[in-house]
């Protein structure tokens, strides 16, 4: 399962990425993993934030449950609530949504209001795909954030196409705009590609290093 935990000691804020189709065997040596490398935070889907909370209870090591909203409008916003109010129940130390840039006005239009009750004492991270944000769109994405005032932004790389992602080029883009971020939180998520790592690590230490030690990077290891 995991073949290459050294990647965990090489980065800079590194952190832990579980399937959502890891048992509860898998997940138990996640933690082990965890544990053993000090990792910056951990990131399971809301089913198994039960099953690694008892190993990383007090071990300092954020336990991040994830969602994706699957209907839209005021159902799909009391469906979210309630999973997130669930996950928190177990143990999560937060929550990152994942939404798309088209819903993402909509879903901060349903969470603002109820933002400080349900995220008391609480980390909320939106999740975007960073392919879909345009140069000129992160304006707009960071101004839905602070509405909601969102612990921090997860730029997730969905899909690799290599040249055809420009991924530095969309990655320095948000940087560029972090002006209008304010104080939020960075991470990354970029799959097992360790060059994307280094792409975006070195991206921040030359266009914000005032960021550099607020950034994350989720990788499945």
């Amino acid at each position: 399962m995991i073949d290459n935990e050294n990647i965990l000691d090489d980065i800079s804020g590194a952190a832990l990425w579980c399937g959502a189709d890891c048992d509860p065997t898998d997940l138990a040596r996640y933690a082990s993993v965890a544990l053993e490398h000090n990792v910056a935070a951990i990131s399971v889907a809301p089913m198994s934030v039960g099953v690694v909370w008892p190993w990383l209870e007090n071990k300092n090591i954020p336990i991040f449950a994830r969602f994706y909203p699957r209907a839209r409008g005021a159902a799909g916003a009391s469906e979210i609530v309630a999973s997130i109010n669930q996950a928190f129940k177990q143990g999560a130390d937060g929550a990152q949504v994942f939404v798309s840039l088209q819903n993402l006005d909509e879903f901060v239009s349903q969470l603002y209001l109820i933002r400080d009750d349900l995220f008391f004492n609480k980390a909320a991270f939106v999740g975007v795909d960073i392919c879909e944000i345009g140069p000129f769109d992160w304006n707009s994405v960071f101004s839905a954030l602070r509405k909601m005032r969102a612990t921090g932004l997860v730029c997730a790389l969905a899909r690799d196409d290599g040249d055809a992602s420009d991924f530095v080029g969309r990655v320095y883009a948000a940087l560029s705009a972090w002006d209008a971020a304010g104080d939020m939180d960075l991470h990354f998520v970029t799959g097992k590609n360790p060059v994307r790592v280094e792409q975006a690590m070195r991206l921040v230490q030359s266009v914000r290093p005032e960021l550099a030690p607020r950034v994350k990077f989720f990788v499945n290891v």
